[in-house]
This record gives structure tokens, C-alpha cells and sequence, in this order.
């Protein structure tokens, strides 16, 4: 007899099996994070060389100091400036000393402050120079006002430095202010019209084609539309800045060789602003 034998049905757990290929390999969550992590340390520590090679590595520290253009006055207080300026800080951790931080344009303005340059240029020359070229302010003339000499350049600059020699005295024109009040501004300039100093340079360039009528000086005063020109060993001239310098030169010529002749030393003044109304004082008639 053949017994019965009875199987339970199983279900098969599918849960608790192990399905991993061996081939490939389980992804670690937690790596990439890390890698991130050191990709920004990297970053960061780049970053912070590169700054600290280009504002602080010795490399780009200023040394040498050229200047250029000087023939009146010494350098050092050109140098003093920039060496001021590069003691100033620029941010937390750094100074004017690299040459990358260094402000060319300030150090400029402060160099024309302190002289009257026509020009000034700071050029830099890498690794670690400084290359600075002035363009100086030629003499025209001399300006007096009391005791006191200046030279003075063609746009009215003063120049108090150096002091004006006595020899120059009698080779540049000297222009005197006998106002009462002074003409030189803050800035060192000559409060003066364009158009009249211009006529005044003028002027003296066309009286020194006659060596016969030696200047001594011009004279500014509180005339209007006048300039004086006081002669050596001769009369006080009057000029009208609004007339043409040549044809009152001519006149003054005429007047001298035709009417005053061998008295030009003994004359008072002679007064060209009427056109051909000129008035000679004495009168040699």
C-alpha cells in the first residue's frame, strides 16, 4: 500500500537573497562628497598663491626709482613723494610697495601739487621699478611784486625754485605789479588775463628788434588796458593791450627818431594808446 505523502506549499523569499554581480562594484555614497571637499581646498589654496605671488612675493616689490626731466631742483623730495605713497596700505595685508598695488595716478597728482610741472608720468617697469619723467616749465619771464623775483613760465606759472639770479635779470623780461594787493594766487599762479600777458610777451619780442630801446621793465597797475614799459636811461612808455604791439612799436620809433631824437633820456613818458594822438612828455617842439 502506498501512502500519501503530502507537501506544503512554499513560497519563495526573494527578499533575503543576495543578487550582487561579483563583477561590478558597489558605488560608496560617502565618496564623493569627500572628493568635492578636497577639489575645493585645492581651488582655494590656488587662489590664495596666485594673490599672495602677485601682491606679496618679494619678486614685485618696488627697489629702483628713475627720474627723468629735472635740471632745476634736486630729486629728493620727487622721491619723498613716491616713497610716501607707497607706505600706504591697500586693504588688510598689503602696501603700495608691489608693484601692482602701486596708485601711479595719486603719487602724479601730489608730485604736480607740490612743483609746478608742466607735466608729470610714472611708468611702471616690471619686476620692480618705477620710471618717473617731468616735463619742467620753461622760463619766460620775471614776475616782481615788492623786493620779491620770480621766474615765471608762459601760462603765468610762478616758479619759486631756484631764486632768480641777478644776471637773469637783464636777459628775461621782468613784469612788475604795483598794485596794491598781490597777483599771485594759491596755485601759484599769476592772476593775469591771457590776452594780455600774451600782449605783453609780444611786445617784448618786437622791442628787442631795436637794440636802440632797452627795456628795463613792465609795469602793471591799476590803468585799464594799459602796460608801461619804463626804458633804460629813458622814458615810461604806455602800451594799449588792445592795439596791435607792432604798429605802437613803429610809432614809438617814429616818435623817438623824428621828434625826440637826442632827448629820449630827458622824456618823462610817452603815451601810444590814442592811435596817432600820441602825447610826449616834455614836449621838445
Amino acid at each position: 500500500m502506498v501512502s500519501r505523502i503530502s507537501y506544503k506549499k512554499i513560497k519563495k523569499d526573494y527578499q533575503h537573497k543576495n543578487f550582487n554581480n561579483p563583477f561590478f562594484h558597489k558605488k560608496n555614497k560617502n565618496a564623493e562628497p569627500h572628493r568635492w571637499r578636497w577639489l575645493l581646498i585645492v581651488i582655494i589654496l590656488s587662489i590664495l598663491t596666485a594673490i599672495w605671488f602677485i601682491f606679496a612675493a618679494p619678486l614685485w616689490r618696488l627697489e629702483e626709482i628713475k627720474i627723468s626731466g629735472l635740471t632745476r631742483v634736486s630729486d629728493v623730495e620727487l622721491r619723498r613723494i613716491i616713497n610716501d605713497e607707497m607706505q600706504n596700505r591697500r586693504g588688510l595685508l598689503f602696501t603700495e610697495k608691489n608693484v601692482f598695488l602701486f596708485r601711479s595716478a595719486a603719487a602724479t597728482e601730489n608730485i604736480l601739487a607740490a612743483y609746478n610741472f608742466s607735466g608729470a608720468e610714472i611708468t611702471k617697469k616690471l619686476p620692480r621699478t618705477l620710471e618717473v619723467k617731468v616735463i619742467e616749465r620753461p622760463y619766460s619771464f620775471i614776475f616782481q611784486e615788492g623786493s620779491s623775483y620770480y621766474y615765471a613760465s608762459s601760462d603765468a606759472y610762478i616758479i619759486k625754485d631756484p631764486a632768480v639770479a641777478e644776471e637773469d635779470k637783464s636777459r628775461y623780461l621782468v613784469l612788475e605789479n604795483k598794485n596794491s594787493d598781490t597777483m599771485i594766487t594759491a596755485s601759484e599762479k599769476i592772476n593775469i588775463a591771457s590776452d594780455y600777458l600774451n600782449f605783453v610777451l609780444d611786445l617784448s619780442r618786437r622791442l628787442a628788434a631795436y637794440p636802440e630801446l632797452a627795456v628795463e621793465k613792465f609795469i602793471i597797475d591799476q590803468e585799464f588796458n594799459t602796460i608801461k614799459v619804463k626804458f633804460v636811461s629813458g622814458p615810461t612808455v604806455f602800451f594799449n593791450t588792445k592795439e596791435e604791439a607792432g604798429l605802437q612799436v613803429n610809432r614809438l620809433w617814429l616818435v623817438k627818431k623824428e621828434k625826440i631824437k637826442d632827448n629820449f633820456s630827458r622824456t618823462n613818458y610817452i603815451d601810444l594808446r590814442y592811435g596817432d594822438k600820441i602825447f610826449v612828455n616834455p614836449d621838445f617842439n
